[in-house]
């Protein structure tokens, strides 16, 4: 891709690739190594504060055991107690110091919904603050409540407390729905079974245990703190205590998105999950806000470094593009283009070096085409005067033997021809005629040649309108003719056949065939005439004629015309000239 762009263009490339692409790289690298290390720090931070909230959570659940704890000790409950489970005449009245001593409990500690007593006989003494009455409370729709598991777990235990996750509960008037219960046996302490007589229960809003999760308000965040809520969840990942409640029985995995950084502790007191989330965008919101800024500033300095570089790249080159711009135009063949350079550095001395070249270049192209011109005149009226002599001999030889055989009125008619042919030859010799204007010529030399070999031979002419108006060089086409009809007629006394044709093969060239059927040539014969051999002989059958065809062709023309000739002994001779067309006004080559 490199090798196919401009010197400028491969500048601007290279200065990116080693200033700015670099800078990109060591910000890409800086911005996730930064990244990483903040994250790893972040989780470090959630760890430290997830084991300082499950220890909240323990104080605040232990303060709660602390008041069962309380009630276990207090002998007038364990006495009541025994009382209601041995039931006498003032069973009544029993209950009514428990459910007062009850109500002292209740309002120990902020939180507390109920506090309530299964005794072993299946009796419930409780005090609901949400109710008031002793008759109606949390538990007043539970038919068996020693069937309960709460109970049967409680009973169960030799010592310690039973904590149960958050769950529904029954409210009227109060914006709390979810509630959770510490249970505790009761025993006579005065007995060394120690067999349970009842089972304490305080039942505790699920809104304690999000306080004591969570260390800002839920209710009234900070406009500004950054979403960081905690959650409990149970063993199957269900959220038990949240600060909005709505999330309450949804699985954690529901409010987990894709930019929320998540991390759990075990709570080994209540055996519940604390799950912390943060949003990650919020978390790195001035991190971002800075990665912007430095993204933004990038981008600016890539665009100003761009335009110096493409100024600068601009200001190096346009000298080389100069000299550029002026070798394609003497590549056209514009030879005084030079290079104007106002600078001292490198270039200026490849400009000057150019301007010099040129200037010497145009004066041997100058001198090249004049002694051109001139060797090319020269050489054609040397061919060209080998063509008259050799020509008018055989004319008037044959004008005298028709002179001295017969004395007949055609010979005048043979010599106004004859002075016909002289003044077409000789005037301009140089001259480019019509292919019209080279017929006519050629009928009178034929008429000529036919009254010399005395009506042996007969010619055809076959020509395309379109082409008599095309321009030749004159006498082109002489030596084939003569050559057909000396050399191939030669000892024929009739029965000769001379054809010439002329055609427009394309939109560019036309073509001129010469045939006969006379002799014809061995291949060896033709051979030497093609390459030359035979021109350099002397005498009869030379090829000297040809071959002064074959150089005009070359010298009008160059490469654009071609001759080819094919010839087999008894079957006659065939010549055919492609040429380009050339009409009136325009030159050859």
């Amino acid at each position: 891709m490199l090798r196919k762009l401009s010197f400028r263009n491969k500048m601007i490339v290279s200065f990116v690739l080693v200033s700015l692409l670099p800078v990109l790289i060591v910000q890409m690298i800086s911005y996730y190594i930064s990244s990483e290390a903040m994250k790893k720090k972040i989780d470090d931070l959630v760890q430290a504060n997830l084991l300082q909230t499950s220890k909240n959570l323990d104080t605040s659940l232990h303060a709660y055991e602390d008041l069962l704890f309380q009630i276990f000790t207090n002998d007038d409950v364990i006495g009541l107690v025994k009382e209601i489970n041995n039931p006498r005449s003032d069973l009544e009245l029993s209950k009514r110091k428990l459910i007062n001593l009850l109500s002292s409990y209740s309002y120990a500690k902020v939180g507390i919904r109920s506090v309530a007593i299964f005794t072993s006989n299946g009796t419930l003494i409780c005090y609901d603050q949400q109710t008031g009455s002793p008759y109606e409370n949390l538990w007043t729709g539970v038919a068996d409540l020693t069937r309960l598991p709460l109970y049967q777990e409680a009973l169960a235990l030799p010592s310690g407390n039973v904590v149960t996750p958050p769950a529904q509960i029954d409210t009227i008037n109060n914006k709390e729905q979810y509630g959770f219960h510490l249970a505790r046996k009761l025993s006579d302490l005065n007995r060394p079974s120690l067999q349970g007589i009842g089972v304490a229960v305080i039942t505790v809003y699920e809104s304690v245990l999000a306080q004591a999760i969570n260390l800002t308000d839920a209710e009234s965040p900070s406009k500004h703190s950054i979403d960081n809520r905690n959650f409990l969840t149970d063993s199957g990942d269900r959220i038990v205590s949240s600060p909005d409640k709505q999330d309450i029985g949804k699985n954690i995995a529901d409010v987990i998105e894709s930019s929320t950084i998540s991390n759990a502790y075990l709570n080994k007191k209540s055996r519940l999950n604390i799950y912390n989330l943060i949003d990650q965008n919020e978390l790195f919101r001035e991190m971002y806000s800075m990665q912007r800024l430095s993204v933004y500033s990038g981008i600016a300095a890539l665009l100003v470094s761009g335009i110096l570089i493409y100024y600068l790249s601009g200001s190096l080159t346009r000298s080389i593009r100069k000299v550029v711009r002026a070798m394609k135009v003497a590549q056209q063949g514009v030879l005084n283009v030079q290079v104007e350079n106002g600078n001292r550095d490198e270039m200026s001395a490849i400009a000057f070096s150019f301007n010099k070249m040129m200037n010497t270049v145009n004066e041997l192209m100058s001198e090249t085409k004049h002694a051109v011109e001139k060797q090319k005149e020269a050489e054609i009226r040397a061919l060209e005067a080998q063509i008259n002599p050799h020509f008018l001999y055989n004319t008037l030889d044959s004008i005298n033997w028709m002179a001295i055989e017969k004395e007949e009125h055609q010979i005048s008619q043979m010599l106004k021809g004859l002075a016909q042919i002289l003044r077409y030859s000789i005037k301009d010799s140089n001259k480019w005629v019509t292919v019209r204007e080279e017929l006519e010529w050629m009928n009178q030399y034929v008429f000529l040649q036919q009254h010399r070999f005395r009506s042996s031979f007969q010619c055809m002419v076959e020509h395309d309108d379109k082409a008599l108006g095309f321009r030749i060089n004159k006498l082109l086409l002489q030596p084939f003719i003569e050559n057909s009809i000396i050399h191939g007629f030669e000892g024929r006394k009739r029965g000769g056949l001379l054809r010439i044709a002329v055609e427009v093969v394309d939109e560019r060239t036309f073509s001129i065939r010469i045939g006969d059927n006379g002799a014809g040539m061995d291949e060896d014969k033709l051979k030497d005439l093609m390459s030359g051999k035979a021109r350099h002989s002397v005498g009869k059958g030379s090829g000297l004629g040809i071959h002064n065809v074959m150089d005009r062709l070359r010298m009008y023309y160059g490469g654009q015309a071609s001759c080819n000739i094919s010839s087999e002994i008894g079957q006659g001779t065939r010549v055919e000239l492609i040429l380009p067309i050339v009409r009136e006004g325009e030159e050859a080559g």
